[in-house]
């Protein structure tokens, strides 16, 4: 893998933590208010069974992009994943959590990422 397709599969947590919140959303029935009507739809509208394996499988790849992130051996360079694609932080906030330099933390990110880059070929 790529150091870009390693940056990539890490984003995905995010589009996983995004879809879960929006599928809790429809399994409640929170949804926004439909101002015209909808002509023309082609697929059936989904069960709760289908959104709640849905929501499994999105809890899956999140683990496994977690436990890919606790693939790397520098314990510095996990926090530093770990803070940006799981916790959502930024870089500013991590280098104020971890008491580092901004370029410090951007450099921890980096080679966070081409460590996974190794591990993930």
């Amino acid at each position: 893998m790529t150091t870009d397709e390693v940056r990539e599969y890490l984003k995905s947590y995010k589009i996983y933590k995004d879809r879960i919140e929006y599928i809790d959303n429809k399994v409640l029935n929170v949804h926004s208010i439909q101002y015209n009507k909808v002509i023309g739809r082609t697929s059936e509208p989904k069960s709760q069974n289908d959104y709640i394996m849905m929501k499994e499988e999105c809890k899956k790849e999140m683990e496994n992009i977690r436990n890919t992130i606790n693939r790397v051996t520098t314990l510095k360079y996990r926090m530093a994943l770990y803070y940006r694609y799981v916790d959502g932080l930024t870089e500013y906030d991590i280098a104020d959590i971890m008491g580092m330099a901004l370029r410090t933390i951007q450099r921890y990110e980096y080679k966070g990422i081409e460590e996974l880059a190794n591990i993930l070929e």
